[in-house]
């Protein structure tokens, strides 16, 4: 890996402080999905559950446009 090789001293000290907290086997963080949400603080699952309605309303959003364009391009052509 010749990028942390040439890297500076700043980006391998943080680079290692990060692989030492991070698990491999678990690459991404803890969602309530994830089975045991027993972990995950209350607050912090009401937070998610939040975000994930907002992001599902504005992927519907954006698919919406896009069928809208699509069939708008399909009758103009």
């Amino acid at each position: 890996m010749k990028a942390k090789e040439t890297a500076s001293a700043g980006y391998r000290l943080a680079l290692d402080a990060h692989l030492a907290v991070v698990d491999p086997a678990h690459q991404r963080p803890a969602t309530p999905d994830d089975g045991d949400s027993s972990r995950i603080p209350t607050d912090a699952q009401a937070a998610f559950a939040d975000y994930r309605a907002q992001a599902s309303g504005t992927a519907s959003a954006v698919q919406d446009a896009a069928i809208r364009r699509a069939r708008a391009e399909r009758t103009a052509a």
